[in-house]
């Protein structure tokens, strides 16, 4: 699978009061870049719409490596792995702090397919796959 990046820049909001990146800003980048990677495969909310189906959240696994400061600029990595069963998919990220080329953060997430309608786990369907290979 091929991955999908974009520079985000900290900004003062995405900070705690330490001076740091607050743990919940990760997460917002994580879906920033996750639905920005969706969309760059022409994954819309009109597909998901007319599929009625949705990836939700299943589970994150995250792992803090490194501080970040405002202005810092981040590289936001993503892709997605196996699909698991038949309503559930891996996605990866990584970000790495580009004055430095170090890795700041790793993430593994697990997606369960739903429909829009019952919020049932429902198949996911090959829309969804095929449109990142």
């Amino acid at each position: 699978m091929k991955t999908y990046s974009e520079i985000y820049h900290v900004q003062e909001s995405d900070l705690d009061f330490l001076g740091h990146v607050n743990n919940k800003s990760y997460l917002d980048w994580m879906e920033k870049v996750a639905w920005a990677h969706a969309q760059s495969v022409g994954i819309s909310h009109d597909m998901q719409k007319s599929l009625n189906r949705i990836l939700a959240v299943y589970e994150h696994h995250m792992h803090y490596l490194g501080s970040c400061y405002a202005d810092d600029e981040i590289k936001l990595t993503t892709w997605v792995g196996e699909q698991l069963g038949c309503c559930r998919r891996e996605r990866f990220y990584e970000f790495i702090r580009l004055k430095d080329n170090k890795t700041v953060f790793k993430a593994e997430s697990v997606y369960v397919c739903i429909s829009l309608d019952t919020h049932r786990a429902k198949k996911i369907p090959d829309e969804f796959m095929l449109a990142y290979i």
